[in-house]
């Protein structure tokens, strides 16, 4: 007797077009946040990738959608290791957005099986893929093979994450695998976010939806996406009624510096975290801190607390940013500074009185103080081209 394949018609779009600058100088134009290192292991698109492959997703099922050259070179670099084929990445026009970038997900993917069940996810959240998710993601797919469209959502018990996040409401009374969706609320004040939690009549809305081909395609027929741009309102109104698949697994839309710190594995005693390819030397003064450096470039850090030391490459520049964790929403404004081709050597947001040592290799780094006081860099260039920074909080200040 022939067992029946459940996983036949499973695919995975992932929508991997955004920049990503509330993670600078991790990510920036030529590697976007999806691209940047998760862990030791994995970038966060494939750890995205890895996460679905292990739910039953064929990995010649998995769609890329790209919105510029750069990024459909780094998606097949990363990810053909993985299985997924390079036919597979699908580059659009940025014009499109989210939810349009999921409706040509499902043109691309319909073409080639119009009997597809899609789940469509971002490429850089951070999710603990236990049996919850796994459970929760197996409610959303059964709902979406009913014909019922289904977003995935999770509860979140933290007030200032969720304060963060879009929300789907649902009546409490309502009964069933699945939830009827009964409206939307865009980053709750906190107010609004607390009584909500109250209600408990809400689940946080990760982004990852589960529908088939010829729903989305069927509901968006009449849409113009080149002249009229669809955003993620018009797509869940078009849609009609809207399912909600509800987990209780770790997730988190990790943006920020200090949200990657949130879960990136710690040093029992001191709580830092360190990630890259570079080498960084914390000693025994840092604390509750996160180091990011590249290949090539050594950290040397005393006494940081509460912040973020990140390095990177950037136009043939080795750019370095010091930042409080609590402030780590600013550093937008750092590559905002770069992108406008303004010098950012010694730039200060919301901090004060840090210094940059001037070297002979002073031309070649870039240098940004974020919500930070009393801080001192220093770069070194030595014989064999590797560069050390030096990173350190002057003792005045911590006293």
């Amino acid at each position: 007797m022939k067992v029946q394949d459940e996983t036949k018609n499973l695919w995975l779009a992932v929508i991997a077009g955004g920049q990503g600058t509330r993670l600078f100088p991790l990510s920036h134009n030529d590697c976007p946040k999806q691209f940047c290192d998760l862990d030791p292991d994995n970038t966060f698109i494939q750890a995205t990738v890895k996460r679905f492959i292990a739910l039953g997703v064929k990995p010649n099922h998995v769609v890329v959608i790209t919105t510029n050259d750069r990024q459909t070179f780094l998606a097949a670099e990363q990810l053909t290791p993985l299985g997924v084929i390079t036919p597979n990445i699908y580059q659009i026009s940025p014009d499109f957005g989210y939810a349009g970038a999921m409706v040509k997900a499902a043109e691309f993917i319909s073409a080639h099986d119009e009997d597809a069940i899609i789940i469509n996810t971002p490429s850089d959240q951070y999710i603990n893929a236990d049996a919850e998710f796994t459970d929760t993601m197996k409610l959303a797919i059964r709902s979406a093979q009913a014909d019922c469209p289904t977003i995935v959502g999770v509860k979140v018990n933290d007030l200032v994450t969720f304060m963060g996040c879009g929300h789907a409401l649902y009546e409490p009374e309502d009964v069933g695998f699945c939830r009827v969706v009964r409206g939307f609320v865009e980053k709750p004040n906190k107010e609004l976010a607390t009584q909500m939690m109250r209600d408990d009549n809400s689940a946080c809305n990760t982004g990852i939806n589960v529908w088939t081909a010829k729903c989305i395609l069927d509901a968006t027929s009449d849409w113009d996406m080149d002249s009229t741009p669809l955003n993620t309102d018009d797509l869940m109104s078009l849609l009609g009624e809207l399912k909600l698949a509800i987990g209780s697994f770790q997730w988190l839309d990790c943006g920020t510096l200090k949200s990657l710190y949130t879960i990136s594995r710690k040093t029992p005693n001191h709580k830092n975290a360190t990630l890259g390819k570079g080498f960084v030397d914390r000693g025994t003064t840092c604390r509750g801190s996160l180091f990011y450096s590249i290949e090539g470039v050594n950290v040397w850090a005393t006494n940081v607390h509460d912040a973020a030391v990140a390095v990177n490459e950037i136009n043939d520049k080795i750019v370095v940013a010091i930042v409080a964790l609590e402030e780590s929403q600013l550093v937008r404004e750092l590559a905002d500074n770069l992108n406008q081709n303004n010098p950012m050597h010694d730039h200060s947001i919301r901090a004060h009185n840090n210094l940059v040592t001037e070297t002979n290799c002073s031309g070649e780094i870039l240098v940004g103080f974020v919500g930070v006081t009393g801080y001192v860099v220093t770069a070194l260039k030595r014989p064999t081209g590797e560069m050390d920074i030096v990173v350190s909080q002057s003792l005045e200040k911590l006293a």
